[in-house]
Formats: C-alpha cells, sequence, structure tokens
C-alpha cells in the first residue's frame, strides 16, 4: 500500500477489548497491512521514532506509543468520527532516509485529502513535514508554536531540531509564502533569531503577546497549511514531558484551545506535535495533555464551516475601507456562518499567488484599517507580493 515500512501500533495500546464502544481506542481504525481506501477516512495519525537529531531531549522517539496510550482513553464526541492510526515509521539508515519517508507518506496522504496528525519525535521532523507539500502545492503557510526561534547554524551539514527552520527557509523549491511564530519567550531566543524573521516579513509573536488575547491567535491558525508544536512551549508544571522543560509557557487549557483553533481551519493539512519525552514525564502528565491536544484538534476539525472567501460570497457580508493616502481601498470579508474575518491583498496578474490573496484576520483589524491604521498582517503580506 505505502512504499515506507510502517510497524503496527503495539497490540497493548490497541486492543479492542480495552475500550468501550464511545472511546477512541474502539473507534480508530488500526492499520495493520495490505490494501487501505485512504478515501474513506478524514484523519491519519503516523507516528515517527527518530529523535538522532534532538538536541538535549534523548528519549522522545518513545513518545508516539505513549501517546496513543492516553489518546485511546478519550471519549468520542462525535458520530462522523472516521480515523485511521496507520502506525510508526521507523528510523531509516541515516536521518535522511527517515525525513524522505515521512514527507513520502505525507505526500500520499495529502494527495489523498486526508489531514494528517503527526506523533513524533524531535522537532527537525517539521522539515519533512514542509517538504511533503513541494509537489502539491505553489505556496504554503507554516505555523509553529516553540518557546524558541529554531535558527542556530546548521554545521557539519546535519541539521537538529534547534536548527531546522533556515533549511526550511531556503528550501529550492521554495514554497513558503508565510512563516508565523507563537509563543517564543524572549530570554530563551537569541536576538539574530528575530533580526531574520524580521528580514523576512515573517510574524513572530512572544509568549505574553499571545496569551494576553488568545483569540487573537485564531486568524495566524486559520491561515496555515501546516502546524508544528513543540511540547516544550508549554510550562513544565503543565507538561514536564522534556528534558529541559521550563517553567513559563502556554497553559494546558491555552494550547488545547490553540489546537481546536487549528481544526476549524479548512486549509491545514498536517499537525505534528513533537519533542514529548515519556522518559521525564511524571504521571504520565504530558503524553495525557499531547493526547487531549489532539482530542481538541478532532473536535475543531468535525465542526469546520467551509466559509472561505470566494466559494460562495453569498455567505459574507463584504466591507470596503478606503485610505485617503493610498491608490487602493482593503476589502473585508465577514462570515455569516461563524462572524471570522478576512482582508483582501492585491495580487496582480501573478497566479501564483491567487490562493494567498485572500487572509484571515481579526475584528480589531477592521476597526484599526477604519482609523486608517494598516493591520500589520496585511502589510507584512503586501510586502511578499510587491
Amino acid at each position: 500500500m505505502f512504499d515506507i515500512r510502517l510497524k503496527p501500533v503495539s497490540g497493548l495500546v490497541s486492543k479492542k477489548d480495552n475500550f468501550t464502544d464511545d472511546q477512541w481506542g474502539k473507534q480508530v481504525f488500526v492499520y495493520e497491512d495490505g490494501d487501505l481506501n485512504l478515501e474513506e477516512f478524514d484523519i491519519a495519525i503516523v507516528g515517527i521514532e527518530e529523535e538522532r537529531a534532538s538536541v538535549a531531549n534523548e528519549g522522545c522517539s518513545q513518545a508516539p506509543d505513549a501517546i496513543r496510550s492516553e489518546l485511546f482513553k478519550l471519549h468520542l464526541n462525535n458520530s462522523n468520527f472516521k480515523v485511521v492510526d496507520l502506525g510508526n515509521i521507523e528510523p531509516g539508515h541515516s536521518i535522511k532516509d527517515t525525513y524522505f519517508g515521512l514527507a513520502s507518506l505525507l505526500y500520499e496522504l495529502l494527495k489523498s485529502n486526508t489531514t494528517t496528525i503527526i506523533l513524533g519525535g524531535s522537532h527537525d521532523l517539521t522539515y519533512a513535514q514542509y517538504i511533503a507539500y513541494q509537489e502539491l502545492y505553489e505556496l504554503v503557510n507554516l505555523v509553529v508554536i516553540d518557546e524558541k526561534i529554531d535558527v542556530e547554524e546548521v554545521k557539519d551539514h546535519n541539521m537538529r531540531s534547534d536548527s531546522y527552520l533556515l533549511p526550511i527557509f531556503m528550501h529550492q523549491p521554495n514554497i513558503l509564502f508565510n512563516y508565523c511564530h507563537l509563543g517564543y519567550q524572549k530570554y530563551l531566543t537569541h536576538e539574530k533569531a528575530v533580526e531574520i524573521m524580521d528580514g523576512l516579513s515573517f510574524e513572530f509573536h512572544r509568549l505574553g503577546e499571545v496569551r494576553g488575547n488568545l483569540e487573537n491567535v485564531e486568524p495566524y491558525i486559520r491561515n496555515a497549511d501546516l502546524l508544528s508544536l513543540d511540547m516544550s512551549s508549554v510550562r513544565s508544571s503543565d507538561s514536564p514531558g522534556h528534558k529541559s522543560a521550563t517553567p513559563n509557557g502556554f497553559y494546558a487549557e491555552e494550547v488545547c484551545q490553540i489546537a481546536q483553533y487549528a481544526g476549524y481551519s479548512d486549509l491545514l493539512t498536517t499537525f505534528g506535535i513533537y519533542e514529548m519525552n515519556p522518559l521525564f514525564d511524571k504521571r504520565d502528565q504530558s503524553a495525557q495533555l499531547a493526547s487531549q491536544i489532539i482530542w481538541h484538534f478532532v473536535e475543531g476539525f468535525y465542526n469546520r464551516k467551509g466559509d472561505l472567501p470566494g466559494k460562495n460570497n453569498e455567505q459574507f457580508l463584504k466591507y470596503i475601507v478606503k485610505f485617503d493616502d493610498m491608490d487602493h481601498s482593503i476589502i473585508f470579508w465577514k462570515s455569516k456562518i461563524s462572524d471570522r474575518w478576512w482582508m483582501e491583498l492585491p495580487y496582480g496578474d501573478n497566479e501564483k499567488f491567487s490562493r494567498q490573496q485572500i487572509i484571515p484576520c481579526s475584528y480589531q483589524d477592521y476597526l484599526r484599517a477604519c482609523k486608517e491604521e494598516l493591520p500589520d498582517r496585511w502589510m507584512k503580506a503586501y510586502q511578499k507580493l510587491v
């Protein structure tokens, strides 16, 4: 069925007799071998037992089954549940083989319109998550949630979990339209990293900015094709399962809310959860949190509204905001279904940018525009088009 070898989920984790009819463990289809019609499933789960590029977090390769053991205990809240667990990708002969294997599998899942949840493994696997899109998409948007911005120098051509972002930014073909980083902590992040983000017109937001108004995170997440979560972004009291867990970070309920926003996004097709380490996980607390993050993501997924501007504009209210000192106006769209907002960018005749023409925004962005203040999101996106 697949060109790579998948190790089926452990029977200790997936034995159906252990669960009631409304628990995940009973309802998830556990793939073992043979043909599989992916069109029968909305969501696929795949683990990846790779940690060779992890920086000071040895043991994170054991996370996939630890997360599953908690995930399968959770109760369903949706009768349309169609989820398949493909098992685990074992490490390749080299780490590049692992990247290739994960990217190849994700490519097949993307072709079948199957949204995928990736259970890492180290955070550098985000690179493979990204390159899976290169033959299918002209441009994509990536959101990373992490306490640091991982742009350390790549030494001896060996990418690590703290240096995978620069290879993504420099990868050819370049399909990255926008990168958004949420939750970085300034005292853990080199000033050079912030300069790189700013120089590339990428979006980056400190932990305090995000936590101050979590609803403002939703437009950033709504614009993502792929989302990558480093579990170290959660405070150690809520998620101790990391060798270098720190006292500050997101609260558990906050990261679950962000995951639900991700599930709501009609564009998002892969969601990676990385760097959870069972060796440091007291009372399986981080595994439980990771499973609840997945639960909230799937809950959001099955409540998607399908209300993207351009599909059916009768479902939207259109607002035109004129600026006295600009040659053109900004067009805003508000969904009658979800009350969510978008704003329109001029992209000229370059069809490559057509999918980026309308970007999510907040009601606050509209209010700023009414005061003749250009929204930051609009400006950063526009700079990439000119």
